[in-house]
Parts: structure tokens; C-alpha cells; sequence
């Protein structure tokens, strides 16, 4: 009997309701292909095709974000507000605002890459905020982000 109710517990706790907003990271440093891990191979040959001379290469180095969200009504336009921090800037923060047509469902790219990252440096923390129409439906931040 205990362990059934530990077990129930356990399942209970992993119940819990799934983020409407997800960012999923990279961060390309290195152009050479070659090393690491495969998986990190496939993302990379991703992120720098089409890439062909060294100051292409270089200027696809940076931090990319996916951005989806889920489960919104679709009635009213939607707003990410993406804020960040990079390396070089100190304390100050930048700002990337996109608006998309209402959807229930939907995904997006941010890129801080090319002469941006290379004179400001990688990206420390950040924040991303969704709002449909005027509310805001929900905040996702890094660790570093106070």
C-alpha cells in the first residue's frame, strides 16, 4: 500500500501543466564543423548553410532562440517583447518587439548574430514576454535575468 502511494505521489506530481511558452536556445562560437557531438554537428551545418567564405562563417556566429508558444485563444493579435543583455553592454538592455496575427499556436526565430554579437559579445540573459492583445499571457527568463 505504501509503495502504491508513493507511486500515485510520483505520478501526481509529474502531472503538472506544460509551459505555454517555450525558447529553446544555441549558441554558435565555433565555425569548424568538425568537432563535437553530432547533434551539435546537424545544428551547426543548420545554422551556417549557405555560408560559403570565412567572413560569412564568422558573422553567423551568435545566439539563436526558437520561440513557440501553445494554447492561447487566437481571437487578438499576438506581441513577444524579447529583452537581453550581452556580454559587452553592461547592465543595459536591448529590445526586440514582433507582432504576429492571432493564432492559438506558433513559433519564431530571434537571432543576435553578425557585427551585433561580435562587437557587443554573446547574450548573458534574457526575457521573453507574450502578450495577446493588451495582456500579458506569460513571462519565460534565463537564470541570469534578475
Amino acid at each position: 500500500m505504501k509503495v502504491f502511494l508513493a507511486g500515485f505521489a510520483v505520478f501526481l506530481v509529474s502531472c503538472g501543466a506544460p509551459d505555454i511558452l517555450r525558447v529553446r536556445q544555441f549558441h554558435l562560437q565555433d565555425t569548424d564543423v568538425a568537432t563535437g557531438h553530432p547533434f551539435i554537428r546537424a545544428e551547426m551545418n543548420r545554422r551556417l548553410y549557405g555560408a560559403v567564405t570565412t567572413r560569412d562563417r564568422t558573422l553567423r556566429k551568435g545566439n539563436y532562440y526558437h520561440i513557440r508558444w501553445h494554447g492561447l485563444t487566437g481571437l487578438e493579435p499576438i506581441k513577444l517583447i524579447f529583452e537581453y543583455r550581452q556580454a559587452r553592454t553592461g547592465a543595459k538592455v536591448n529590445q526586440r518587439s514582433f507582432e504576429v496575427p492571432g493564432s492559438a499556436k506558433g513559433d519564431l526565430e530571434m537571432v543576435v548574430s553578425g557585427l551585433e554579437y561580435l562587437k557587443h559579445g554573446h547574450v548573458q540573459a534574457w526575457r521573453v514576454t507574450l502578450f495577446e492583445g493588451d495582456s500579458e499571457i506569460f513571462v519565460k527568463k534565463s537564470y541570469l535575468w534578475d
